[in-house]
């Protein structure tokens, strides 16, 4: 899988991350291959503070009392967050946390992160002081139609092939484990599944796995088992993301995308490839804004409101957000829900990533593929939920002379995504404005939640001061990592 990866990406980088990843695990062990570490070989930490509770009361921040942790996470769901935290604990990078992070996601937020949807990353190199933008949209079939090519697994593949130290399968099997035996659902899930409900009582395959009985939504504590999506991710945990692109899962989403009225076929499907560039680049002060790249839709978008975000904060930032997409043409009445999420990780030793992933819309196309509980993304131009991929927000701030780590924040869905992030990166850096005050004035909906990790003064720094927050409009989860024990 790595070999098949590096040979379509043509990076150097890869093949050092495929080497590093041998090396590390099979001669000292998970610990030892930790590679955000200080400038000694020793593991770096921070002191990290959280900030937020949501509009019920609720504790969005979880961190033992005490001071030096390797990183943080932060999600819109709690189980997706804490496995993330789990390998950041065991010696991951930022973007093996992330990956993590990402296949649970696909299981406790499918409407958001199904495999069947795509989606855009930053990530931030501390060595080589760089910032890459990955893009792995969900695409649009070479023939046309409501269906859309996947992009998320191939996405994560390639950016865990060259950040990566662990084991591409110990990053998948806990999602394929968690599809497999079921969970109880999280707030956070519930909570998006609710008002979706009318609609899914009209989808059957949809209907008899999201919903309980009497076609009521599924609530906090119901179990939800996915054998399908299991089987799915287990075909990716064992051959990485041919698993997906090929073969029988490939060949079973083909035909049901020309059910659905997409010629997507066989061939399409394993030629689907993300790419990599430079990220955009602002200044906040002395620091580097990084941007989705300028070739995509929500690069585009988030460059064109920079300029508002550097004078106006809050509401009047949304408002400048929602008359750039009428000045530049495009739908101005927009849906409530693009089913898109946003998530973060960060470590004290300065490594970095922020995604945000989509459906173009809640479950995609409303339809699973046959026996893989797959749900096929609608496609990029479906009427409605065109701008999905626009409104993706992630975001960070590094200092590119030296490869200190600022800032991270990511949201998805509605002009309210970038601007919410474009105001905190802002604030936080460019003011030294606390969280809390940012909190205070978000322009995140309960729809486009906000996930911050920053640390202002720069890591990896001797006693670095860090902060992360879960949006408190959502019901999402932020949580540190703590040093292994040697």
């Amino acid at each position: 899988m790595i070999l098949e990866i590096i040979r379509w990406h043509g990076s150097k980088k890869a093949k050092r991350a495929g080497i590093r990843r041998s090396a590390a695990f099979l001669a000292i062990g998970f610990l030892a291959a930790c590679s955000s570490g200080s400038g000694d070989g020793g593991l770096s930490t921070a002191q990290f503070k959280g900030s937020a509770q949501n509009e019920a009361g609720i504790q969005l921040i979880d961190g033992p009392d005490t001071s030096s942790f390797v990183g943080a996470v932060v999600a819109d769901e709690p189980r997706a967050a804490l496995a993330a935290r789990t390998i950041l604990e065991n010696g991951g990078t930022a973007v093996d946390a992330i990956t993590a992070l990402y296949f649970n996601l696909s299981v406790t937020m499918p409407h958001a992160a199904g495999l069947g949807g795509g989606g855009l990353c930053l990530v931030h190199d501390p060595e080589a002081r760089e910032v890459t933008s990955y893009n792995f949209l969900a695409r649009r079939s070479r023939a046309g139609g409501p269906v859309a090519v996947p992009g998320n697994v191939r996405g994560f593949a390639l950016m865990q092939a060259v950040h990566g130290v662990a084991p591409w399968s110990t990053l998948i099997a806990p999602a394929e484990v968690l599809a497999a035996k079921g969970h109880e659902i999280s707030t956070a899930l519930a909570r998006d599944i609710g008002p979706l409900a009318p609609a899914i009582r009209q989808l059957p395959q949809l209907a008899s796995i999201y919903l309980g009985p009497n076609g009521r939504p599924l609530r906090q504590g119901d179990l939800l088992v996915q054998k399908g999506l299991a089987a799915a991710l287990g075909q990716a945990r064992a051959n990485g993301p041919s698993g997906i692109y090929s073969g029988d899962i490939a060949a079973a989403y083909a035909q049901e995308a020309a059910r659905l009225g997409s010629a997507i076929t066989v061939d399409e499907m394993r030629a689907y490839r993300p790419s990599s560039l430079p990220a955009q680049k602002m200044t906040i002060g002395d620091q580097t804004l990084s941007l989705p790249s300028a070739d995509t839709g929500a690069g585009t978008y988030m460059a064109s409101i920079w300029p508002a975000a550097e004078t106006l904060d809050g509401a009047e930032l949304l408002r400048a957000a929602q008359a750039e997409l009428a000045r530049a043409g495009a739908e101005t009445n927009l849906p409530t829900s693009y089913g898109s999420t946003g998530f973060v990780v960060a470590t004290a030793g300065g490594d970095a990533a922020a995604c945000a992933v989509t459906m173009n819309g809640p479950f995609g196309t409303g339809r699973l593929v046959p026996g893989t509980g797959i749900i096929p993304a609608r496609a990029p131009d479906a009427p409605g939920f065109g701008l999905a991929s626009a409104f993706l927000a992630p975001a960070l701030v590094t200092n590119a002379f030296n490869g200190t780590f600022h800032f991270a924040g990511a949201s998805a869905g509605g002009p309210q995504a970038p601007a919410a992030v474009l105001d905190a990166a802002h604030a936080m850096v460019g003011r030294d404005t606390p969280i809390e005050d940012v909190q205070a004035r978000f322009v995140s909906t309960a729809e486009s939640r906000l996930n911050i990790v920053a640390c202002p003064g720069g890591a990896p720094r001797d006693g670095a001061n860090c902060t992360f927050g879960a949006d408190p409009k959502g019901s999402g989860l932020g949580v540190v990592g703590v040093p292994p024990s040697l």
